[in-house]
């Protein structure tokens, strides 16, 4: 079977912001939570 590969990174965060960002994401991974957070901001942006 093959397998879908991701390309991974890691990012820096200080504890406080690691912990405000699990009660925010609401059982979405950090991926999906941050690819939302990205588009309400782009979607702001262009308003």
């Amino acid at each position: 079977m093959t397998r879908k590969r991701m390309d991974l990174t890691t990012i820096q965060l200080t504890t406080d912001t690691r912990d405000r960002l699990f009660r925010l994401k609401f059982r979405k991974t950090y991926d999906a939570f941050l690819q939302e957070l990205c588009d309400l901001y782009e979607q702001s942006r262009s308003k």
